[in-house]
C-alpha cells in the first residue's frame, strides 16, 4: 500500500473491484465519467487522489452508496494485519464518518 497516501489506495483498489465485479472495462468507466484511462488507472493504484466530484461519479454509475463504499473499505482495512499503513488509514477515515 501507498505510505504517503493509504486512503487513495483503499479507495482505488476499491474502485477496480467493483468496475471489475460490474463488468465494466477500464476504457468503458472512464469514457462514462469523461476521465482519460490512464488517470482512471492512477486512481485505482492510488498513484493520484480521486477527488469528491469524480467519485460521486464513479459511484452513481456503479450504483453504490457513498457511505456503504467507505464502510466496507474500513471493514477490508481491519481485516488487515494492523500494520503502521491500516493504523493511518483508519486514524484518516474513522473522523470522517
Amino acid at each position: 500500500m501507498n505510505t504517503k497516501y493509504p486512503v487513495a489506495c483503499a479507495v482505488g483498489q476499491k474502485i477496480k473491484s467493483l468496475r471489475k465485479s460490474q463488468g465494466y472495462t477500464v476504457f468503458q468507466l472512464a469514457k462514462e465519467i469523461d476521465i482519460s484511462e490512464q488517470q482512471l488507472f492512477r486512481y485505482e493504484r492510488g498513484v493520484n487522489r480521486i477527488d469528491i466530484d469524480c467519485l460521486v461519479k464513479v459511484l452513481k454509475i456503479l450504483d453504490v452508496n457513498m457511505g456503504d463504499f467507505f464502510e466496507d473499505i474500513l471493514k477490508e482495512s481491519a481485516n488487515e494485519d494492523e500494520d503502521s499503513d491500516s493504523k493511518v488509514f483508519s486514524d484518516s477515515i474513522y473522523p470522517l464518518l
